[in-house]
This record gives C-alpha cells, structure tokens and sequence, in this order.
C-alpha cells in the first residue's frame, strides 16, 4: 500500500542526535528526554479531490523518552517512544494522541553481524487507497525485522533476513479495509570484489494474508498473495565518493483464494535502488529508486515504481538544508471492473537550525499532487510546518 505520511519527514528527523543523556545507569545505559512543538498548515487534510477541501492549522506537542544501551559494548540498542498530541485549530474531530515505539538492537561478532529493529506507530491519516472526502481512517502499523550477515571466508558472505509488517484498521473503518500481514525472507550470497565492492544472487520469499474488511474485497481481491524475486546485488563504495546498494530482478506473483477472479498471475521487473554521492563538505546528493508489486487497502494488487532525487547542503554547522522530488506510478489490477493508474508527484523543502546539542529549529514545506484515472483519486495538497525539537 502505497503511502505518504502528512508528517514532515524533516521534522521527524530534526532532533539533534548527539546531546549530553539525561540520566546515565553503570557505564552502558543512557537515558534521554525528547520533545517538540510542532505548528503547521495543511490545504487537504483528507486528501479530498472536492472543491470541498478541508483545509486548517494544527499544533502538535510530541512528548517522548529514549534508552541507548551499549556503548563500546558488541550489543548494542536503542528504543524510543513518543507520545504525538495533535490539535486542530477549527476541526476538532480531527484531533488526536497517537503513539509511537521504535527499537533497534545489533550483535556484532568478528565473522558475525546481527541486527534487528521493530516499530509501532498509532495513524489517524488517509492515504491513496482510503481517500474519505470529511474524514480520517485510524489504523495501527507495526513492522518488525532481523538480519544476520556471516563471513565464510575474506571474500564470500552470505546473508538471511526475516521480516514482517502489519496493518491494522480501527473502529468502523475494519468493515471498510482489510487488515494485512506481510511476511518477507531474504536470502543473499554474496562476493567480495574489492574491499569495498561486493556482488551477489538474492532470492527473497514474500507471503501476503489479508482479513477483514468489505466483503467485495474477498470476492475480487483473494485471501493471500505469493511473491518470489530472483535477482543480483550489488553494493559498496563503486566510486570514491559514491555509494550504492541496487537489488535487480524479477517478482513472480501468485495470487490466491480470489472467487470472481480466477488467474492473475503476473511477473514484472523488480528492483530497489539507493545512491549516496559525496560532493563536497557541504553537499550531499542522493537518489532512491523501485519497482515492486504492493497491496492497496482494499486487496487491490498494484504494481508500484517509484524515485526521488535530493540534496542535502550545510550553510554551517548550525545550518542544514534538505531538498528533494519525488515521482511515483501506481498501477493496479482490474479490481471490480475498474482499471486504475496513479502518478504522485512530491516536492519537498525544509531548513534546519541547530543552535546547540540539545534544540533544533525546522522549517518545512511539501507540495503533492495525485493524477489518476478515477477522477476521486485525483488531488493535491500543500503542508508547511514550522517546529522546535528538545532532545535532553
């Protein structure tokens, strides 16, 4: 399911990093105070293609706690949760308190690498599968995931991953939508061709359970789906200054337990792409890019392709700059006799102040547009926030 958060994901990356903790337990633990206030306007709360737009200001007070244990240890971890107290200044109804846990624990060994994260995270927000014109559709999202590198010898590696993800529809909108588990197993081998080059095969399982929801979603969009990518990968600094991590190949889908639509069964060109380039001291430029099949809220089955392109500038380091575009092409299968094609474009902009090691100050603005085919998918939105984060 394809989805874009209407929090800035600038502000969400704004706290600084590297404060004094708070408390400090023996010489592994320590304890920090995280907080911001957060003011923003939004032109399309609900994501509504209406002349109807619900547009409003919001305040949000984030109250939240971090543990960092490990230091100079081969464990290592670290876990937060914060507390999003949203409030609107004209629709009340669109108030909220969400919560939210994130952790993520390594075990580093000389020939041995694990690592391991989780994250729970309470939404009160559409997206491009639960567009309501006057309202906002509560769900639960947890994702959970480990990996563990091994080196056979100076030169070959071998990987293999599990993960998980889940999405949970609240209230009235559980009749609506369907709840979705997403299990994923990973598996890569691995060549070292330079110190800092490696290529290899992966093969990864993917294996797709639906429930719930509109009883139409049963009849045209199945119980469970079968994914099976083959492909290679390639990762490493391939030139000074440039890294990269590409995985390519091909998804074989398999769908089943659909009533009304017996074979659709479909193979498509995979791939997930992230590049890092170094200009200067200042500069940073990166690119992201995908192909893969997803899942809409209704079981539709979509084939989505996606990049974005960005720059990251230091003026100083007091001040940061972040700037990017995105474009992504969601295709969806035949679902209730309709054919259904996307193209979402996001541009993003924000500036950052860091006074000190304990308060950063952020600017943000994003503009979105949906294009589809069904002309109640089609949108735009506009979100500027303004915010000051504490992290103590």
């Amino acid at each position: 399911m394809k989805k874009i958060f209407a929090t800035s994901i600038f502000a969400m990356a704004a706290l600084s990093s590297n404060a004094a903790p708070l408390v400090t337990i023996g010489d592994q633990l320590d304890l920090f105070f995280r907080g911001s206030f957060t003011g923003s306007w939004n032109s399309n709360v609900t994501y509504t293609s209406s002349s109807n737009k619900i547009n409003d200001y919001a305040a949000i007070f984030r109250l939240g706690a971090e543990a960092d244990y490990g230091r100079n240890s081969k464990f290592k971890a670290n876990v937060k949760f914060f507390e999003d107290l949203t409030r609107y200044a004209q629709h009340k109804e669109f108030n909220s308190n969400l919560a939210h846990v994130a952790a993520t624990a390594s075990y580093t060994e000389q020939v041995l690498k694990i690592d391991a994260n989780f994250s729970f995270d309470q939404r009160f927000q559409n997206t491009t599968t639960t567009i309501q014109d006057d309202a906002l559709v509560r769900y639960n999202e947890y994702n959970a995931g480990i990996n563990a590198t091994y080196n056979f010898s100076d030169k070959l590696d071998g990987e293999i991953g599990g993960m998980w993800q889940y999405t949970e529809y609240l209230g009235n909108w559980s009749s609506e939508y369907s709840d979705v588990d997403v299990y994923s197993i990973p598996v890569s081998l691995l060549y070292r061709i330079t110190p800092k080059i490696s290529a290899g095969l992966t093969y990864q399982y993917r294996y797709t359970e639906f429930s719930g929801g509109n009883p139409l979603n049963v009849l045209f969009g199945g119980d469970t789906r079968n994914d099976h990518f083959g492909g290679v990968t390639v990762r490493g600094e391939l030139l000074p200054k440039l890294t990269a991590m590409v995985y390519a190949g091909v998804t074989y889908r398999d769908p089943s337990g659909s009533i009304l639509v017996e074979d659709q069964d479909d193979t498509t060109f995979a791939f997930r792409a992230t590049f890092g380039y170094e200009v200067s001291e200042k500069l940073g430029l990166f690119a992201t890019g995908y192909r893969d099949f997803g899942n809409g809220a209704s079981r539709q089955s979509a084939i989505n392709s996606g990049c974005e392109v960005g720059a990251n500038y230091y003026f100083s380091e007091f001040i940061r700059s972040t700037a990017s575009f995105s474009y992504i092409n969601s295709n969806y299968a035949t679902y209730n006799g309709y054919d259904r094609d996307d193209d979402t474009y996001v541009g993003r902009i924000g500036l950052s102040y860091l006074p000190n090691k304990f308060i950063t100050l952020s600017a943000n603005y994003r503009y979105m547009n949906n294009s589809s085919n069904i002309a109640s998918c089609t949108y735009n939105q506009h979100l500027v926030d303004i915010s000051v984060a504490v992290k103590y």
